[in-house]
């Protein structure tokens, strides 16, 4: 008997179809559960590493579905289990709204807080297999179509605002931003509207008659689950946290050489007497990759609110494009020294000139000078 079942040449399409959804499901779930171990053991400095581990974790018991339903023989004890198994997934979307709102707010909120996005779903688990009443399932589809429209909009507006929150006040932004976790959440929402509408007319739009067609739809939805894992994974492995700097005491060398008194209105009118721009030149603190507004403000001996006041105001940028105008003049300048033999590459000249990446030297590059770096030293070396 096991090795007809396990001989591919007798097999029929009936029995290849299990025997392979099984496998690609095992598959799935072996990687998810080792993406889950990895960022358990190697990053879980914050709580949105911790919470997609454990979200990881929970989707890949449900990919052991597959197993649980054809291990059933009766048909009616089959569906009940399937029920069940389904209502579980929707632990998991729990568990995907708990990411977002920890990614969006790291570190902000208790483990008992987070928990009450679960709630709603062990309790229509327990309804169901008490009762099996069948409003249960469309209820739940509801509630998570409510919140997860109220979490697209939160999220959304939250991302932005902190998005422009880092540009006034980080010179580096390449793994501050949440732009990508923003596209991923119009990406999630609109997988579980699809699901929702799917559910709630009765009418199954992916699933197809044959069991050839329903493996390949199986096999798309494990590799599919597979690949955005996998980019979340590298993304939230890479992400940091801005933390906010508290404003240093000041040394009386600071003061004496920046600031003839203390009170706001002159800390505003030395700002507007000194030439910031050469004194950032000479002092090259735009080298610094980490450097942030409270850094400089600290640098130049004034105040972060002021000192983001006149870059606003007066150089009408933000601190990210100010800072960055610094680092490409110096490229541009070390680019003038250079000549087609030399040593450096592009990426060297972006670490020089206080860039933590060569993409966002380039566009920063292209952006002011309307050309790449090798473009233009090609065209000086003519």
């Amino acid at each position: 008997m096991l090795w007809n079942f396990c001989n591919f040449a007798t097999m029929n399409s009936a029995q290849l179809y299990p025997l392979l959804l099984c496998l690609s499901s095992g598959i799935t779930m072996c990687l998810l559960v080792a993406g889950s171990i990895f960022l358990l053991r190697h990053h879980r400095s914050h709580q949105f590493q911790r919470a997609f581990a454990f979200t990881m974790l929970m989707l890949s018991i449900g990919f052991f579905n597959n197993f649980i339903v054809l291990t059933i023989s009766d048909e009616n004890t089959a569906a009940f289990v399937n029920m069940l198994l389904i209502l579980y997934d929707y632990i998991v979307v729990g568990g995907y709204m708990i990411f977002v709102v920890t990614l969006v707010f790291p570190d902000r909120f208790s483990a008992l807080q987070l928990s009450l996005f679960e709630i709603p779903y062990l309790l229509a688990i327990i309804m169901y297999a008490i009762t099996r009443s069948p409003i249960v399932y469309p209820t739940v589809q509801i509630y998570t179509f409510v919140a997860s429209t109220v979490l697209l909009i939160w999220g959304e507006y939250s991302i932005k605002k902190y998005n422009r929150m880092l540009l006034d006040n980080v010179g580096d932004i390449e793994h501050l931003n949440l732009k990508w976790a923003g596209i991923l959440l119009v990406l999630m929402y609109v997988v579980q509207l699809f699901w929702a509408v799917e559910s709630l007319s009765n009418q199954s739009w992916f699933t197809v008659p044959t069991a050839d067609s329903n493996l390949l739809f199986d096999t798309l939805w494990c590799f599919i689950t597979i690949v955005y894992v996998l980019f979340i994974l590298r993304k939230i492995v890479q992400q940091q946290v801005l933390v906010d700097e508290p404003s240093p005491s000041q040394t009386n060398s600071e003061k004496d050489s920046l600031l003839p008194d203390e009170t706001t209105e002159g800390y505003y009118k030395v700002l507007n007497t000194i030439d910031i721009d050469n004194l950032i030149r000479e002092k090259q603190y735009y080298l610094d990759t980490a450097l942030t507004l409270q850094k400089l403000a600290t640098h130049l001996g004034t105040n972060r609110q002021y000192l983001s006041n006149f870059i606003n105001r007066e150089k009408q940028k933000t601190f990210y494009e100010y800072i960055n105008d610094f680092r490409v003049e110096a490229a541009k300048h070390l680019l003038d020294g250079w000549s087609n033999g030399n040593e450096h590459s592009m990426e060297d000249l972006a670490a020089m000139s206080g860039f933590n990446s060569y993409s966002t030297f380039l566009r920063q590059f292209v952006k002011k000078y309307g050309v790449s770096p090798s473009q233009y030293l090609k065209e000086s070396n003519k």
